[in-house]
Order: structure tokens, then sequence, then C-alpha cells
């Protein structure tokens, strides 16, 4: 075996390592705290042996591996960001069923994060701000540029609102989820996404049928 496959092979199981820190790392800061979670618990979560300086060979500071985790969500986000951004919409309803099934996803692979800023953002205002602007405020813009693209001119000044309700409507759902469980009685999922579809769908067509009144309107006069 070359020393060059030596330390690829070396560097990938580096990479897997530290992967399995920094999601050890998350689930555990969510159920427990940041506070109420040792190094030595995530190393013992993550495989490594307990108080052996595994994680310290991958990172300086339990801090360290949070902002690790942040970035490593930042980054999944980004990755789909061009897949949406090109997203056709010849069928409404299919592209917001996929939109609706992606947005839920993104936002269970996040709640561990929102835990840990409920818990302990009061402890990283920085990190907390930037979780904000990096994830939940930049969920807001891109949901509005959705929205912009969908409708066009139909969606006027209240693009940023109808954005928003939509938004709002599916991290309601998922947080709800996240912090009861599954009670008897809640809608399932497959079920709110085809209900949310066609709520959205309906208020897209309203609005592009008042949008094309209008302009015969203005052109009439």
């Amino acid at each position: 075996m070359s020393k060059q496959s030596i330390t690829e092979r070396g560097i990938a199981i580096d990479a897997t390592t530290r992967d399995r820190i920094v999601t050890a790392a998350i689930r555990l800061f969510a159920e427990r705290g940041y506070r109420g979670t040792t190094v030595g618990d995530i190393e013992a979560a993550a495989g490594l042996s307990p108080r052996a300086g595994g994680l310290y060979k991958h990172f300086a500071s339990k801090e360290e591996v949070l902002e690790a985790g942040i970035e490593r969500h930042v980054s999944e986000l980004e990755a789909m960001r061009p897949t949406l951004e090109t997203m056709p919409f010849d069928d409404l309803r299919g592209g917001l069923a996929l939109v609706a099934r992606w947005a839920l996803a993104a936002l269970a692979d996040e709640m561990p994060l929102m835990k840990i800023v409920q818990k302990d953002g009061d402890r990283f205002p920085a990190l907390a701000a930037e979780v904000y602007e990096r994830i939940v405020a930049r969920g807001h813009r891109d949901a509005e540029a959705l929205v912009r693209r969908i409708m066009g001119d139909a969606a006027g000044d209240q693009a940023d609102v109808f954005a928003s309700l939509v938004l709002n409507a599916l991290v309601g759902y998922r947080l709800e989820q996240t912090m009861f469980g599954n009670p008897q009685g809640q809608v399932a999922e497959e079920d709110f996404i085809e209900t949310w579809v066609e709520m959205v769908a309906t208020c897209v067509e309203t609005a592009r049928r008042r949008a094309r009144r209008r302009r015969g309107s203005e052109v009439v006069s």
C-alpha cells in the first residue's frame, strides 16, 4: 500500500470521527444542555474512549464542536439552495410538495440546534445570533424569494407576509412534533403536506387571477 493511500485513508477516518463527534455533541447538547454535557459524554457517544483526549485531536473545545455543528447544517442548506432556486413550477402543486418535504426534512435536522439556542443562547449570544441570521432569517428570505418567483408581480408588496405565513405553518408543525412527539390526533405528515400544498396553491392562483384582472382593467382604462 502506498504512502498516499495510507494518508488518504487516514484523512477519511479523521473526517468520519470528526463528524461522529459533532453529531453526538449536538444531540447531547440538545438533550442535556451545553453545561450538562461533558467532553467525556461526547467522546463516549461518538464511540471514543471517554476522557482519553479523543475529542481534542479534532476540536479545541466543546464550543468549537458546537460551532462545527452550526456550520455543518448551514453547509447542508447551502448545498440544496441551487436546486430549490432552479426548481420548475410548471406543475405548481408538484413543485410545492417537493418544497414542503425538503423544508420539513431540513427543519427536523435543525431542531436540535434550536433546542440548544433555547437552552444555552444566553451563554453564547454570538452563536445564537449566527443561528438566527444564517438559518432562521435566511430561511425567511429564501421563502420570500420563492414566493416572488412563483407569483411574479401577483405577489405585490405582500410577498414577505405571505412567505412568513406559509413558512411558519411548516415550522409550527415540525416544532410541535419535536416538542410533544406524536400525540394522539396529530395530523399525519403526508396529510399535512397535502393540505399545505392545496392552501398555498389556491392562494397563489387567486393572486394570479386578481393580478390578471387588475392588468386588464388598467389596459381598458
